[in-house]
């Protein structure tokens, strides 16, 4: 999980030195912003535009390729509308920005409070946030492991993915995105996989990957936490001759966005990701083609709980028909830690469990913020065999909640295999009615807000543990 604390408090006497006798908005300037440029600095910020576009016609339309249109259409229109007197007044006052259509923002580089103070009256400015990373955590690494076991790996039999392929469903047909750190794409355990791979030696990088740096034109993963996670999800050739039997889906296909960099994630990274999984563009930026959006995007990313503002980006993508995984975060024990977005109705949010099917420690617990039942499932996240990205032939062992939702992601791409017309109310079904429920004690408080962790749905593991085989038999029932 990608996870960043709660910002501390102090927002009174900050807002107070900073950017005084705001008549109507103060209340949408974030904490951080105020205290920042309560220090007499400049700092890059995002607008918050006071319109969103209406998407509920997507629900409506069959064909996958014209509802992302329709999606990308709609909201790019809204924002060009809704913001064109707002970017007017920037270029007046010879500001410098970035536009973004999938959650009607603006990135503002380089202000200071003079003008926070005056945007912040304006009636078409929502709210001000800063862009503070959000720092890579509960990933640890535990040892290289570059001999491939005797059998299949604990934990894909453990979710009993291997069941689903002896019927023929390895994930055929379904493309599952990441936003993380990169993916090495020349692993011999993702290759084959990589939407990029032409099959005659060469690649194709447009519409199958995105570094908002601009910086690599082809997947990379310099941390190791993204070449990781897709293993998990896609990784191997399950029941083929290949003995790194890693990954839940291995017939599923991948893309790949570098949300972060290196050891943390900047906001702008992560909204220009997010905006390109909802239409992919060539590697420049340009031409964007929505029929190439995945199926499934896996996210080991998220901030502190109760914070809505990633909310539009998932609205975006459930719209285009695109199910979001997130995992919960690091806040275990506790309960109410679950972190946002993995907090929201929209997406599935994943805690971890261990190899005799117990809550892992660090895993966060419920209710949620923005929805009381979460974590929605659990996964298999402790010491965790997958790709490296320090050679083609290598792996390691991670442990953390973000290994737990890629099982999650892989899941999903067996079950919408078997159903490709299912709808995200279907495949969410498949998930809890296929959880295995018999799961021991976790560690440390053994409910949450007075509810049992046996107590199924419960605020420890959700509907359960992911069961890769009930979940594909039941999306057919």
């Amino acid at each position: 999980m990608i996870y960043a604390s709660r910002m501390p408090g102090a927002f009174a006497a900050a807002l107070a030195a900073c950017l005084t006798a705001l008549p109507i908005h103060a209340a949408a300037i974030d904490p951080d912003v105020a205290q920042d440029l309560a220090r007499g600095g400049r700092m890059n910020v995002f607008l918050k535009v006071a319109s969103d576009a209406d998407l509920s016609a997507a629900k409506a339309m069959p064909d996958k390729g014209a509802r992302r249109q329709f999606v990308h259409d709609t909201l790019n229109a809204h924002a060009s509308a809704s913001q064109a007197a707002l970017r007017g007044w920037l270029d007046t006052h010879g500001v410098r920005y970035l536009s973004f259509w999938i959650n009607n923002s603006l990135y503002l580089y380089d202000v200071d409070a003079t003008l926070v103070r005056e945007l912040a009256t304006r009636s078409d400015v929502e709210r001000v946030r800063g862009d503070h990373p959000l720092a890579i955590d509960a990933a640890v690494s535990q040892t290289a492991a570059t001999s491939a076991p005797a059998t299949i790996e604990w934990n894909i039999e453990q979710i009993h993915a291997d069941e689903v392929w002896l019927h023929g469903n390895m994930g055929e047909g379904i493309v599952i995105a990441n936003i993380d750190t990169g993916v090495r794409y020349t692993h011999e355990a993702l290759r084959r996989q990589y939407r990029g791979n032409n099959g005659d030696g060469t690649f194709t990088h447009d519409y199958n990957w995105w570094d908002p740096q601009h910086n690599l034109a082809a997947p990379a993963d310099s941390v190791g936490h993204g070449t990781h996670l897709m293993g998990i999800a896609v990784g191997g050739d399950g029941p083929g001759p290949q003995a790194n039997d890693i990954g839940v889906a291995p017939g599923a296909r991948w893309i790949a966005a570098k949300g972060c960099a290196q050891l943390s994630c900047s906001q702008l990274s992560l909204i220009s990701a997010a905006q390109w999984v909802t239409c992919p563009t060539r590697v420049d930026g340009s031409d964007p083609d929505c029929t190439k959006a995945p199926d499934i995007v896996d996210n080991g990313w998220g901030g502190g709980g109760d914070d809505p503002w990633f909310h539009s980006y998932v609205s975006a993508w459930r719209a285009a028909g695109i199910i979001a995984v997130f995992s919960v975060g690091a806040g275990g024990p506790s309960c109410r830690s679950i972190g946002s977005p993995a907090d929201y109705p929209e997406v599935v949010g994943v805690g971890a469990t261990d190899m005799n099917d117990v809550l892992e420690s660090f895993s966060s617990r419920g209710p949620g913020a923005f929805r009381p039942l979460k974590p929605d499932i659990v996964a298999p996240g402790e010491s965790i065999r997958s790709a490296s990205n320090t050679g083609d032939t290598a792996y390691v062992i991670f442990s953390g909640t973000s290994m737990a939702a890629s099982h999650v992601s892989g899941t999903l791409a067996l079950v919408l295999a078997a159903k490709p017309s299912a709808t995200y109310a279907e495949a969410y079904r498949a998930l809890a009615v296929g959880a295995e429920r018999n799961l021991g004690p976790p560690p440390g408080a053994q409910s949450c807000a007075g509810r049992p962790y046996n107590q199924y749905p419960s605020f420890i593991y959700g509907w359960g543990r992911v069961d890769a085989d009930g979940a594909a038999m039941a999306i057919t029932r």
